[in-house]
């Protein structure tokens, strides 16, 4: 079983270091959040955020948010509101800003150091049917 796993995870790290940005794993310990994100992917270019429900359930709301290795006070984030059905595919752009409490403003995508992005779920919940 290791043995095939390796090269999948040497293929996903070439892929993810040739776009430069960092896609932070999941660290919570709550198995039903765990379950919920489990098959859940996405990717980031050019300030598009293409997420993918592989997972086992239908999706209400997913958020995903970007911070900068660079700037400290650089927050993105891309919301996907309208839910998202198992095995289907959606796009959101990423919203940056930057700054602090009512000094906040958002800040255009040709500001930011894409490359020394960082992404990571900040939310994900199952649909109410």
């Amino acid at each position: 079983m290791m043995k095939a796993f390796a090269p999948i995870l040497i293929i996903l790290g070439m892929g993810i270091s040739a776009q430069a940005q960092t896609y932070q794993a999941v660290t919570s310990k709550n198995k039903t959040y765990l379950a919920t994100v489990k098959g859940l992917t996405y990717t980031y270019k050019n300030g598009v955020i293409t997420l993918k429900n592989n997972g086992n359930y239908d999706l209400g709301t997913v958020s995903i948010t970007a911070t900068s290795k660079k700037d400290p006070n650089l927050f993105g984030i891309a919301l996907f509101e309208d839910g998202l059905d198992k095995g289907s595919e959606v796009k959101a752009d990423v919203y940056f800003t930057t700054g602090q409490g009512i000094k906040t403003s958002e800040i255009p995508l040709n500001k930011i150091d894409q490359k020394s992005l960082v992404f990571t779920f900040d939310k994900a919940t199952r649909a109410q049917r």
